[in-house]
């Protein structure tokens, strides 16, 4: 695009094409594996709402699930389901664009600690999609970049 990015250039809904991890040794993983899901919607009044998720294994996803409810019950249940590792993700809030960024600010989410934190995602449009990345984030005992490939379908 040659002229500034605004707000209204990210208004519309987006499907997900890829969820990846960028090592810092430039090694790609797919830890949801090559199929995702997911929706990503930003409205001309200055909200979005993303979820996205794998689009296969629910059978091992139903059954996690319902054997931490069997075996707790409240919020308990839901730690025990997702055993260190994140199988879906969700929030929303309003947005805003500046420079070469696009902030969303959490007002809600399936995670509880992003409630109130703006997250930051670097942008770059090509055609008909919209990558987002992350900054630099730590897990476990690398940095990874966590890159998300949108294609707008409306």
């Amino acid at each position: 695009m040659s002229e500034p990015v605004t707000e209204a250039d990210f208004v519309g809904t987006w499907r997900l094409l890829d969820y990846s991890f960028i090592h810092e040794d430039g090694t790609v993983e797919h830890p949801w594996g090559a199929n995702v899901r997911g929706y990503l919607l930003y409205s001309a009044e200055g909200y979005m709402s993303g979820n996205l998720s794998p689009a296969t294994d629910w059978k091992s996803r139903r059954a996690r699930l319902a054997a931490a409810f069997k075996a707790h019950d409240g919020a308990g249940a839901l730690l025990a389901a997702r055993p260190g590792r994140r199988d879906y993700i969700a929030y929303a809030g309003r947005y805003t664009v500046e420079g070469d960024t696009v902030t969303h600010h959490v007002e809600t989410s399936l995670f509880p600690n992003w409630v109130g934190r703006p997250e930051i995602r670097f942008y770059k449009f090509a055609g008909n999609t919209l990558t987002l990345k992350t900054g630099p984030v730590r897990s476990g005992k690398h940095t990874i970049v966590a890159q998300l490939i949108w294609e707008r379908v409306h």
